[in-house]
């Protein structure tokens, strides 16, 4: 009886794996959303980033998601992003893997920040993938949207809801409006 529950546990284990290979998703995430999915959001922040680290995502010490990241993107994606010490991700993080990401030091994302690599063209041109870098000590506001190729500079703030479709200068707070020099405040 033991023999045939393993035999079942086996097969499960291998559907589950071809379901997630048809599907694009990849082994790695796959993996992880197995051993740590079920935990509720905001509790093993930490348990799930050593999960991540063991399944090969560069992730800095003491950083922390507070949910699983949503990795979007074919082939290696834990090649493509980089992670620095003391950062924090909230419930619904989303990097869409096409080009490297490199997130710094000190960095904390709200929720449902994306971070987007690629931008679809005209229907008659071709997606291009760029990379994207965020430098230390940057803080980006719930659902803020980092599209392709942008530079985001060291100590800067994104106000929630904001889209940076451009490289943003360090020490700078953007609210949508034009930005503002953090610098000058001090």
């Amino acid at each position: 009886m033991a023999s045939a529950a393993g035999d079942s546990n086996q097969v499960a284990a291998s559907s589950r794996a071809r379901v997630a290979r048809r599907s694009g998703v990849p082994l790695r995430l796959f993996a992880a959303k197995v051993l740590v999915g079920w935990l509720p959001p905001f509790v093993g922040g930490r348990l799930r980033t050593q999960v991540l680290r063991g399944l090969g995502l560069r992730v800095g010490k003491r950083s922390a998601f507070w949910h699983l990241p949503e990795l979007i993107g074919s082939g290696a994606l834990h090649e493509r992003l980089t992670i620095g010490d003391d950062c924090g991700f909230n419930r619904g993080c989303v990097f869409e893997l096409a080009a490297p990401i490199s997130i710094g030091n000190h960095v904390a994302a709200g929720h449902d920040v994306m971070f987007l690599t690629t931008a679809p063209g005209r229907p008659d041109t071709e997606e291009t993938a760029k990379p994207i870098v965020v430098g230390d000590g940057v803080w980006l506001g719930a659902r803020a949207t980092v599209m392709p190729g942008v530079t985001i500079g060291a100590g800067s703030v994104i106000a929630a809801g904001v889209t940076v479709n451009q490289d943003v200068p360090e020490n700078t707070l953007l609210t949508g409006g034009p930005p503002i020099s953090i610098a000058k405040w001090r």
